[in-house]
């Protein structure tokens, strides 16, 4: 029987409900598992004592995140860890974009400003055009911002971000995006298992639609031409993995979540995405498979 640990933090650390652990929990019991879901910064946590550690939901790791990444190091020297570490490592920081670039997945051209002056460049390179501006180490759009590029509020928010030590990202907003959303395309063990749609975001001027932070999640139709970019995506994965000398689980994730819009990645979520299980709920089975494969 293999002992599982399912990770995930505290509820003052969630946005939001978190049901999907639990539940992945539960399932891999029933496949004959030793599972339990665990709280990252729980110090009574015997991490040796598993034979798997599954990064899931550690959703307060952009506020805790040099505690995270110790901790990340402590689990990585006494048990296996997926997604691998130098993979939840690199995928934390959105600079990782720039990594697909090179590879010739198409992404969001995105400036990583790391002064105040660079953001401010950024943003006139912009001229009238709306932006979106955040910083590239959080989760939960934590102050994101869409303005008009001209927007003081625009450079506000990226010096704030550099005030607090982190790089201010700049990018181009894709109309696809905050008028009709995006897609997010799941992958397990590099084989395409799915997909949601999530509506738009963000208001102009940095407000959230709706008034607070709020992830409307309906179950997706992505096209061909969708699924066959999310596929080059993860692909990517692994010629990035060798270019950077990251170890043999780094080559394949156990799970990916690729965001997309007209054409273009938007993210890549190879670090703690939830799985929307409410909208469905057959990935269950399929990581429970994908688990279990990797075990092998």
């Amino acid at each position: 029987m293999n002992r599982i640990g399912l990770v995930t933090t505290d509820p003052a650390g969630l946005r939001g409900p978190e049901p999907d652990t639990g539940t992945l929990a539960e399932a891999l019991r029933r496949d004959g598992h030793d599972a339990k879901v665990v709280i990252w910064h729980d110090a009574a946590v015997d991490w040796a004592g598993f034979d798997l550690v599954v990064i899931r939901t550690p959703w307060d790791y952009s506020v805790r995140y040099a505690e995270f990444m110790a901790w990340l190091d402590r689990v990585a020297a006494v048990t296996r860890v997926l997604n691998a570490p130098e993979l939840i490592r690199w995928n934390i920081d959105k600079r990782y974009l720039d990594d697909f670039a090179a590879a010739g997945v198409p992404v969001v051209p995105t400036a990583f400003c790391a002064t105040a002056a660079s953001a401010e460049a950024a943003l006139r390179e912009h001229g009238t055009g709306r932006v979106v501006v955040k910083p590239s180490v959080s989760a939960g759009s934590r102050d994101t911002g869409l303005f008009t590029a001209g927007d003081p509020a625009a450079a506000e928010l990226a010096r704030r971000i550099v005030a607090a030590g982190k790089t201010a990202m700049v990018q181009p907003a894709l109309d696809a995006v905050t008028e009709a959303g995006e897609h997010g395309l799941f992958f397990f063990n590099g084989d395409y298992a799915g997909a949601f749609h999530k509506g738009p975001i963000l208001l102009p001027g940095g407000a959230y639609v709706g008034g607070t932070y709020t992830s409307t999640i309906t179950r997706g139709a992505p096209d061909e031409d969708e699924i066959a970019l999310g596929r080059r995506a993860v692909a990517a994965v692994a010629d990035i993995a060798v270019a950077r000398g990251f170890g043999p689980d780094a080559k394949l994730p156990l799970y990916a979540r690729i965001d997309i819009a007209a054409g273009t990645v938007i993210e890549v979520e190879v670090s703690e995405p939830g799985y929307a299980l409410d909208v469905l709920p057959g990935t269950v089975d399929i990581f429970v498979r994908a688990v279990r494969d990797r075990l092998r």
